[in-house]
């Protein structure tokens, strides 16, 4: 058994994502982390291209993943400053940015063209979808700062620049009916805390953990030479796991699990509201695909080409062997499970890492890590993620 490329580095810098506070400058009536941004564009960029025909899926997610890592470390820059910085000094940034990069992303030949990303930006359809989503939420976040103080210094001129850029993208935006409706249900999200029970350093919301969890999912898709098809059904299955919560809110998992039969009313629940909330404002093979990605969203799972049905698998290794091929959409739910227990474990070990802890983040993080640092999929060792932070 081999350990997987995913370093401790890497996860952690994820969570150096959560504790970055946008908009500092300015008087904010809530916090606005950029993990949740991020988290938030990439529903959203998610949706501008189901609505586009001839995207390369493939270029979207390294596209999105170079702008989410290189954000991290450049993002306490003012915007037009960084934009500055960017025409006179492109080629440097891009290598600091490489360079404090590089030692965490080894193994992923995913990261082989970061440079040449920001040194050469591109002008696609990818790279135009990405700047989309990235105004409109931008502009989405900067509203709830306009409502609240319009009168503050620089305000307006950052609404008449938001509003501008949004001009810009018109034709791309049109594109999804409800757009705006949309944004702001998965929006929702960011204001759900995870481990709401007990204080916790940095702390995450349902949104910024569905990103983590779409983040590690597809990355380890590489450890695990999952096809094309299935890595980005991991991106997407770990992005639009607990959308349902936008609707039932985070019910934590001794309540779900301990109450005789509430597991299996709540999905039949989560189930009906997301029929009556959100899937009747979106076109019907959007439908197909929430659906795909909500319910039952742990299980291993394929759809067959012939009948669009979908087949669920009890034995792990049935999904691998037979239909890790593009044309099944396969998705792995074991990974996905597994990725989201090592994002709530993470969640619960820094926090007590920064000397914020309590009874629920100890026994929380041991119950995990008891429960799943033996795991292995594909001859990888995935459980051997725990062991990196004993």
């Amino acid at each position: 058994m081999t350990p997987p490329h995913l370093s401790k580095a890497l996860l952690e810098r994820l969570f150096v994502a959560a504790s970055i506070r946008r908009w500092n400058d300015q008087a904010c009536p809530i916090e606005f982390s950029e993990l949740d941004k991020q988290a938030h564009k990439a529903m959203v960029v998610v949706l501008l291209a189901k609505h586009h025909v001839g995207v390369d899926w493939d270029k979207l997610l390294s596209y999105f993943c170079f702008e989410f890592l290189s954000r991290v470390v450049l993002t306490d820059i003012k915007p037009p400053i960084y934009y500055e910085l960017l025409e006179q000094h492109r080629s440097a940034l891009a290598a600091y940015v490489w360079g404090v990069f590089e030692p965490e992303v080894q193994g992923y030949a995913l990261f082989d063209t970061f440079q040449d990303y920001f040194c050469n930006p591109p002008k696609d359809l990818e790279s135009q979808l990405l700047k989309a989503a990235h105004d409109y939420v931008s502009a989405w976040e900067f509203g709830f700062i306009y409502r609240f103080y319009p009168e503050g210094y620089g305000v307006q001129d950052i609404k008449d620049s938001l509003d501008k850029s949004l001009i810009q993208h018109e034709s791309l935006l049109k594109k999804v009916e409800h757009l705006k409706l949309l944004t702001s249900m998965f929006g929702q999200l960011r204001f759900q805390k995870r481990w709401s029970q007990t204080p916790r350093v940095p702390p995450t919301s349902v949104l910024g953990h569905a990103l983590f969890v779409a983040f590690c999912a597809f990355l380890l898709s590489f450890d695990l030479k999952a096809c094309a098809a299935m890595r980005l059904n991991h991106f997407l299955g770990g992005l639009f796991h607990d959308l349902p919560e936008v609707l039932t809110r985070d019910i934590i998992s001794p309540i779900k699990h301990g109450v005789a039969g509430l597991d299996a009313y709540l999905k039949r629940l989560e189930k009906r509201a997301m029929q009556e909330h959100i899937l009747r404002y979106v076109d019907a093979k959007l439908q197909e695909d929430l659906r795909y990605f909500t319910e039952n969203e742990f299980a291993d799972r394929c759809i067959d080409p012939k009948t669009q049905e979908t087949l669920e698998f009890a034995d792990p290794s049935t999904l691998w062997q037979r239909y890790n091929h593009d044309s099944y959409k396969g998705v792995c739910g074991r990974l996905l499970k597994f990725c989201d227990q090592l994002s709530a474990f993470l969640e619960a070990k820094i926090s007590i890492k920064h000397g914020v802890t309590s009874g629920v983040l100890e026994s929380g993080a041991k119950n995990i890590q008891d429960k799943y640092q033996d795991i292995c999929l594909q001859g990888v060792h995935l459980g051997a993620l725990f062991g990196e932070f004993a």
